[in-house]
């Protein structure tokens, strides 16, 4: 009986493979659609993939660019555009980790949340890190409904460092 709960008790991994550079996510739910965004301008880069089959992937990318995944629930048949501004100053260390990789696929590290800061009328909400603290702020720029929100970010953008 643990055997079964423990091969169901499955969690969303998001895993960049450097070579070739694609985006894959492990064990997604058929409830969520996952998209990219590019890191540096926060700007959507792709359509929102259906996490159906229970694995999204995201092929030939661009090895210069550094990549967020966000996630939405309830989308339907709606194609969504949504904008990130991080507003802390970040480090991104993706090239670091992928050198030391040995070139094997990497889990990212850090997940980001949405969080409704009550004043989402004009479809803004607080990105927020693992202490509540917040980083950053999502844009919906295509609203077409009330229940279709970004539920996560993935990233490699560590925590400012930049004071020490």
């Amino acid at each position: 009986m643990n055997e079964n709960k423990l091969l169901n008790d499955y969690t969303e991994q998001v895993v960049l493979t450097p070579n070739p550079r694609k985006i894959g996510i492990t064990h997604a739910y058929a409830q969520r659609a996952y998209g990219l965004f590019d890191s540096e301008t926060g700007t959507q880069v792709t359509g929102f993939k259906k996490g159906t089959d229970g694995q999204v992937e995201f092929n030939n990318l661009d090895p210069n660019r550094h990549y967020d995944v966000g996630a939405i629930e309830g989308m339907g048949d709606e194609k969504p555009v949504f904008a990130i501004n991080w507003t802390e100053n970040m480090i991104d260390d993706t090239d670091t980790i992928l050198k030391n990789s040995g070139n094997l696929p990497v889990i990212y590290p850090a997940t980001y949340t949405i969080k409704d800061n009550g004043s989402n009328s004009n479809n803004i909400f607080d990105l927020v890190d693992d202490n509540g603290d917040k980083v950053g702020e999502v844009a919906k720029l295509a609203p077409t409904g009330d229940k279709l929100q970004i539920n996560f970010i993935c990233s490699f953008k560590m925590k400012d460092d930049t004071q020490k």
